[in-house]
């Protein structure tokens, strides 16, 4: 089975979904990225990379463009304690809907993506659609 590269997230500001993807995932912006998001120097259609230093983890690209599809832009499975999820929701996110077995949560543009307890997993009972 080939690797998982990268997660591509496409997005309308990257200057405001890079900081928070970055913090949710701890993830950092890659330095050239860093810079350009400070003094907010993007080209129109340059995307943004947070990558994992030990290169253990998937990159993820924070990508605009301009007509955003609807609804499964993407969806992430995070694993989180009760301290993380406080620093996700600080970050920017908000609560969509508590389900038994873990949260849906959405990113500062709707992005939705969950959030299970360490230790769970969704097993064979998905939602329609997840």
């Amino acid at each position: 089975m080939p690797d998982l590269a990268a997660i591509v997230i496409h997005c309308r500001d990257p200057y405001l979904l890079a900081p928070f993807w970055s913090t949710v995932t701890g993830l950092p912006v890659v330095e050239e990225d860093r810079a350009k998001i400070a003094d907010r120097s993007l080209e129109p259609d340059e995307s943004v990379l947070l990558r994992d230093p030990a290169g253990r983890r998937p990159d993820v690209w924070i990508s605009p463009v301009a007509d955003l599809p609807g609804p499964g832009r993407i969806h992430l499975d995070l694993v989180g304690d009760a301290e993380e999820r406080a620093a996700v929701l600080e970050a920017g996110a908000t609560v969509v809907r508590e389900l038994p077995r873990w949260t849906v949560l959405a990113d500062p543009e709707g992005n939705e993506f969950c959030l299970l307890p360490r230790g769970e997993a969704h097993g064979d009972t998905l939602l329609p659609g997840h």
